[in-house]
């Protein structure tokens, strides 16, 4: 009987060879390929987790233009998968000055640091995310430039409108990130309009949205206060009701998701009985937990 589970995909992995008659470069660019079709083609899974639903909801905040949000998503996934949980992905803008990076760049638009210890905490924040995403298969480098993601979050919210918002941020993510931003221009509404296309969405009525006076302007406000009163500092940032402490509880970083699937443990709601609440911060992708 089909009860509408999603069950690991255990040996759902491919092996690529590389050409022998290409050269080391093509080799490599093959590879990566190869694993950019490997992740999209989860998109379905993706999708059955989100209709899934579930007896509680855990919000999750995502800034587009964040490292450690593009490796949240897929992990995060897995709590719908393994729990009745409804997952809520919102939009929020980080600043950089809040978050200690510089603004200031030079004529071609590279990075100024303030000081030594800037240069340093922006240099480890990318080198940490280029680790955990060669253990996802996620094609990563580190920006050229600075990235302003206040359009792109907007598009985020139309996605939502439609059920796409998972689809449409890996996609944004993959591309993106993939090429350290040197091949997806993340300001372009023409670029993020394509996006959304090639997801399957219906553009009609996206610069209305998104633009001046639009809807997305004021939800995306909306959602920065709610984030923020849950005690938001960066992201991911989830929020679910504990129900042992009997309040919201705010919690930044996936490290914390095998704390959260302990609490919805807890609570009962595991969809399977074999069913582990642990789970590894070095997570390499769907059937692959211990």
């Amino acid at each position: 009987m089909d009860t509408g589970e999603i069950r690991p995909a255990v040996g759902d992995t491919m092996t690529v060879e590389p050409s022998h008659e290409a050269g080391g470069a093509l080799r490599k660019r093959e590879i990566e390929q190869a694993q950019l079709s490997q992740i999209v083609a989860e998109m379905p899974r993706w999708q059955r987790a989100m209709a899934l639903g579930g007896e509680k909801e855990v919000a999750v905040y995502l800034d587009l233009k964040s490292p450690h949000a593009y490796l949240a998503v897929r992990p995060t996934l897995e709590l719908a998968v393994d729990f009745r949980v409804r997952l809520n992905f919102l939009p929020y803008t980080l600043s950089y000055t809040t978050l200690g990076v510089s603004k200031s760049v030079d004529a071609d638009m590279q990075r100024k640091p303030v000081d030594a210890a800037a240069d340093r905490k922006a240099r480890m924040y990318y080198t940490t995310a280029r680790q955990y995403a060669a253990l996802q298969g996620l094609p990563f480098r580190a920006p050229y430039r600075l990235l302003d993601s206040e359009l792109a979050n907007r598009c985020f919210l139309f996605a939502r409108t439609q059920h796409l918002e998972v689809p449409f941020v890996m996609q944004v993510f993959l591309e993106g990130w993939g090429s350290g931003w040197r091949e997806y221009e993340l300001e372009s509404l023409a670029r993020l309009r394509a996006t959304l296309s090639t997801i399957g969405a219906n553009v009609s009525g996206l610069k209305s949205f998104v633009g001046p006076g639009g809807a997305a302007g004021e939800q995306l406000r909306l959602y920065a206060t709610e984030a923020e009163a849950s005690g938001c500092v960066g992201v991911p940032h989830y929020v679910l009701h504990d129900s042992a402490q009997g309040r919201e509880l705010g919690l930044f970083g996936r490290e914390h998701l095998a704390l959260i699937r302990t609490k919805l443990a807890d609570d009962g709601l595991a969809r399977r009985p074999d069913t582990t609440p642990g789970f590894s911060h070095a997570w390499t992708g769907p059937g692959t937990e211990a």
